[in-house]
């Protein structure tokens, strides 16, 4: 029992430093200060799916992220991505919790680019939430739709919905909805080895929240990422990621005060 008291009791902190800007179960991105909406380098796992049609061969990735270095806020996603003539597609899936509480996340993603300046993509997700033996599983559908603009050579205009139907779960215990979330930004190359990241995220209840970083890339097997976001204070970012043969591996830490710090790795291959 103390145990699940110390695991809500850590969530619901959680929660109230977010502010409700993403659902729990939705992973952290490896982009500088989570700033994602704009990066159409790499596909990631419930962020903006219009980054999938940027997708040329197919890929698999599988992520962990642990929030505060406490295993019951552990979360593991893994995806596939792959392009066809006509429209790319993804698939993904993430288990957040344990036995006692956890929380499901499945998608479908749909992603096509238009002339190499516009890419759009939509994303299906179905929600499960697991609170109790009498409760069992409760599952909801929602949504996520989101585009990039290349309006010049160097610069990217992002924008992402999540959630854009107002779902939520009901059960006996509590009624509980999935933030809507609105997300605006850009994607500026700075040089052909920096791009700046910037990114403004408005839940329907929450306040405005902000985010911005450097990704460095010095050659391609290497690259460094430093950032930040927050709402009413800095949440720092710092990571990097290593590639050969086919593989990529990221790292990415944030160190949120006082609830510590959250460490995500990914694993990626890309097939020929």
């Amino acid at each position: 029992m103390t145990r699940i008291y110390l695991f809500l009791s850590l969530l619901f902190l959680g929660i109230l430093s977010l502010h409700a800007q993403v659902a729990t179960i939705v992973p952290s991105s490896y982009v500088p200060g989570n700033a994602s909406v704009a990066y159409n380098s790499d596909w990631q796992p419930f962020q903006n799916p219009a980054a999938l049609a940027q997708t040329q061969k197919p890929s698999l990735t599988l992520l962990y992220e642990n929030r505060y270095i406490t295993s019951e806020l552990g979360n593991a996603v893994a995806s596939v991505a792959v392009p066809t003539k006509y429209v790319n597609v993804g698939a993904s899936f993430s288990y957040f919790g344990y036995a006692a509480y956890n929380e499901m996340l499945s998608s479908i993603t749909l992603a096509r680019s238009f002339g190499q300046v516009l890419n759009i993509g939509v994303e299906f997700d179905y929600y499960t939430l697991y609170l109790s033996p009498s409760e069992r599983y409760r599952g909801t559908l929602t949504a996520q739709v989101g585009v990039q603009l290349q309006v010049l050579p160097n610069f990217v205009i992002g924008f992402n919905v999540f959630n854009p139907v107002f779902s939520q779960i009901k059960t006996d215990l509590l009624k509980k909805p999935l933030p809507s979330v609105f997300s605006l930004g850009t994607n500026y190359q700075l040089h052909e080895k920096v791009s700046w990241l910037v990114q403004i995220d408005k839940e329907v209840h929450s306040p405005m929240r902000w985010a911005t970083g450097f990704e460095y890339t010095p050659f391609k097997e290497f690259t460094v990422r430093v950032g930040g976001y927050g709402s009413n204070y800095f949440v720092p970012t710092l990571g990097a990621a290593f590639g050969f043969d086919g593989f990529r591996f990221h790292l990415q830490t944030e160190y949120r005060y006082p609830l510590g710090l959250t460490m995500m790795g990914v694993l990626q291959y890309q097939f020929e």
